[in-house]
C-alpha cells in the first residue's frame, strides 16, 4: 500500500475507503449521491486515480462513522491506543479471516438497512 519515494509518502487511501464503503452495503453512487459527488469521482478516488480534496475524506468519514485516523492508519506513525485496541486483533488475520470479518460486517449492516427499511413501510398512518 505505502509507496516510498525519495522520503515522500505516497498516501494510496482508495482502497480503504472502498472497503469502508462496502462493508457498509452502499454503493458509489449511494454514497456520491448523498454527499453531492460525481460517481466517477468517487471511483476514481477509490482506484488511486485522484487523491480527492481533504473536505471530500472528511465528508467521506462522516458518512461511513469513521474517523480519518481509521483510512489513514497505515501511514501514521503515532498510533491511538483505543484504535489500535479495537483493530489489532484484525490486523493479526490472514486474508482469507478478513474477508469473512467484512462480509459479516457487510451482512449486519445491510439488515439493519433492511430493518430500517421495513419499520418505515409498516409505520402506522395518521389519521385526522
Amino acid at each position: 500500500m505505502k509507496k516510498e519515494k525519495n522520503n515522500d509518502i505516497q498516501i494510496l487511501i482508495g482502497e480503504s475507503l472502498k472497503n469502508i464503503r462496502i462493508s457498509l452495503g452502499l454503493t458509489q453512487e449511494e454514497v456520491a449521491e448523498s454527499l453531492g459527488l460525481a460517481p466517477r469521482y468517487l471511483s476514481d478516488i477509490e482506484r488511486n486515480k485522484t487523491k480527492g480534496s481533504l473536505t471530500t475524506l472528511v465528508k467521506l468519514c462522516n458518512l461511513y462513522k469513521v474517523t480519518p485516523t481509521i483510512v489513514l492508519k497505515d501511514y501514521l506513525t503515532v498510533s491511538d491506543g483505543k484504535l489500535d485496541e479495537h483493530i489489532s486483533g484484525f490486523n493479526n488475520l490472514n486474508e482469507n479471516e478478513k474477508a469473512i470479518v467484512r462480509k459479516l460486517v457487510q451482512y449486519m449492516n445491510y439488515s439493519k438497512k433492511q430493518h430500517k427499511k421495513n419499520k418505515k413501510d409498516v409505520a402506522p398512518s395518521k389519521s385526522s
